[in-house]
């Protein structure tokens, strides 16, 4: 597959490479549209994540999840499709499960899973379906709501998605045409990104131009999934442009309390012991991690037994970022805190507290 093509000096896919470019600022964005921002997370983080949002306000979360990821990446793949390729689709002279094929090679690059077609039925009608199977998902509703993504963005009409479990870490995703309700019409969209000059250069790869520490993860083809070798933790690229419309979907229909639900149930994730202290005991080492995942430039770190503080500037995701330091700290001091952070043109500043500490007037 020309797609596994890899640097032969660190190793990471050539088409990534080629595709995705680190900025100076903590960004990640995509080479042929640098308005749309790309993260690289540790993917095992965001169903759980999901999850516990879901137990916190005592409903499933799982439709807008699927919607805004659908929205989102529909908006993205049609840069992949051009006008005159669905015309021979639709006058049935191209199937659309060769665009899809190209779809699935993507996938598998970003860490999304294993994917096969199963079945399909392409006549032009409400009959049509289009199954394909995927193994490890990164993460289901995600993986599910990009399928259907992917339909629409060939098709140019609107399609749903059902899955269903056929083996272990194994699904079948059936997508076909469905009028989609106008509820979140005009919604669940991000903003067009817009990239600025920052003051940190990662140390790029001769070769490819990629960042040097993207050599710690390897890629697995013929599984879709990347591993971060010395973490032993699976990766992916996703886009904030598919998750922050959640949260902000969320606080419109339930009310200002849920970007405190999101920190909570990113906290709670991390007291499990996915992360620990050594991620950011050094502060230099962690404005690499940051930045090699496309989540902001760090400024500003302060952490020891009487809490943290920190400045991050350019910040994507700053909810999941702030639950993920609120329970790392936790977990090393093994105290209860109270955190307030504040999201100012794109910069987070994070203040943490033990509970038992108070500050004089």
């Amino acid at each position: 597959m020309a797609g596994n093509k890899l640097c032969p000096e660190c190793g990471i896919p050539k088409i990534v490479s080629a595709e995705t470019l680190w900025l100076n600022n903590g960004d990640i964005v995509q080479a042929r549209d640098k308005g749309h921002r790309l993260a690289f997370i540790e993917s095992e983080n965001l169903d759980p994540l999901f999850e516990n949002i879901s137990n916190i306000i005592g409903i499933s979360i799982q439709p807008i999840v699927m919607e805004a990821v659908r929205n989102n990446m529909r908006s993205y793949l049609k840069r992949f499709v051009p006008p005159e390729v669905r015309e021979r689709i639709l006058r049935k002279e191209l199937s659309p499960t060769e665009v899809d094929k190209g779809f699935m090679i993507m996938a598998v690059q970003m860490g999304y899973g294993r994917y096969e077609v199963v079945e399909t039925r392409f006549e032009g009608d409400s009959e049509d379906y289009h199954t394909v199977r995927v193994s490890e998902p990164f993460s289901l509703p995600m993986c599910a709501a990009t399928h259907c993504a992917a339909l629409e963005a060939i098709l140019g009409y609107d399609h749903s998605v059902s899955y269903s479990q056929v083996g272990p870490q194994t699904y079948n995703l059936v997508a076909f045409p469905f009028p989609q309700p106008r509820a979140f019409e005009g919604r669940l969209y991000s903003q067009r990104y817009e990239p600025e000059e920052g003051d940190f250069d990662l140390e790029k790869c001769p070769s490819c131009g990629a960042p040097k520490a993207m050599s710690a993860c390897e890629w697995f083809f013929e599984r879709g999934v990347i591993m971060n070798k010395p973490l032993k933790r699976r990766m992916a690229f996703v886009g904030p442009v598919e998750l922050e419309p959640i949260f902000a979907e969320l606080e419109a229909e339930l009310g200002e309390t849920i970007p405190r639900v999101v920190v909570e149930a990113q906290r709670r994730f991390t007291r499990t012991g996915f992360y620990s202290i050594q991620d950011v005991q050094s502060e230099g080492d962690f404005r690499v991690q940051l930045a090699v995942r496309g989540l902001g430039n760090l400024q500003e770190l302060k952490i020891n037994r009487r809490g943290l503080h920190m400045l991050v500037a350019n910040a994507t995701l700053p909810l999941i970022v702030v639950g993920m330091m609120q329970g790392i700290f936790e977990m090393a001091f093994d105290l209860e805190t109270e955190v307030e952070w504040e999201v100012s043109r794109g910069n987070l500043r994070m203040e943490l507290l033990p509970k038992s500490v108070t500050v004089s007037a």
